[in-house]
């Protein structure tokens, strides 16, 4: 199947709720989230439904309408109005195309930032080649749950996504270069989609 020319695939709100959840289970809370690759601005509302402070995004998608500030930027050239002395977070689903490009340079925006955490949402597909070079991501969220997604690209999905969907963290620890250096840890990211009460109530573990 040919994807959409601005790879308009939309996080769930759902899901993005579930990986804010995890995120914010056990740390310190940020002042402001960053979401590049906004498109339909699930992480940003995410975040600010959970009480987050202030959300900002970018994205060149025209009909991009997160709810909240979004600079129709590039998120490579993204140079974002911070205050000052504030804890500030990364958290988006990139684009597929390019992908390991777009890390790349989102992991350059978190030191551009200072922001103390990057969480990625990436297929599965894209993380053996991750594991394998020098930036490793920190912690791997699993996904048990294939997400179906929003937006134009979304649309033309007949069923759910063919392949997982992994909550990927980088913390700001020093030069990207000694990033290897930290065990990767792996977990399995709480249902975001639960059914019934008991499934609902299931404690988050922390992430890092």
């Amino acid at each position: 199947m040919t994807r959409d020319p601005l790879d308009r695939y939309y996080t769930p709100d759902a899901l993005a709720l579930g990986c804010m959840r995890a995120l914010l289970s056990g740390a310190h809370r940020p002042d402001v989230v960053l979401e590049p690759c906004s498109g339909g601005g699930a992480f940003g509302r995410a975040a600010l439904s959970l009480g987050v402070p202030a959300a900002l995004g970018c994205d060149i998608d025209p009909d991009a309408a997160p709810g909240y500030p979004c600079e129709r930027v590039p998120a490579a050239t993204w140079s974002p109005a911070l205050p000052a002395n504030k804890r500030v977070w990364i958290v988006t689903n990139p684009h597929y195309v390019g992908v390991y490009e777009t890390v790349a340079a989102l992991r350059a925006l978190q030191e551009r930032t200072g922001a103390e955490v990057l969480a990625l949402l990436l297929r599965e597909t894209t993380i053996g080649q991750l594991m394998c070079g020098t930036d490793p991501p920190h912690a791997l969220h699993v996904s048990a749950i294939r997400p179906r997604w929003g937006g134009a690209g979304g649309a033309g999905l007949s069923s759910g996504d063919t392949c997982g969907s992994v909550l990927s963290v980088w913390r700001r620890i020093g030069p990207a270069a000694e990033s290897w250096r930290i065990p990767t840890t792996i977990h399995a990211l709480p249902p975001w989609r639960p059914k019934g009460k008991a499934a609902a109530e299931t404690p988050q573990p922390r992430l890092f």
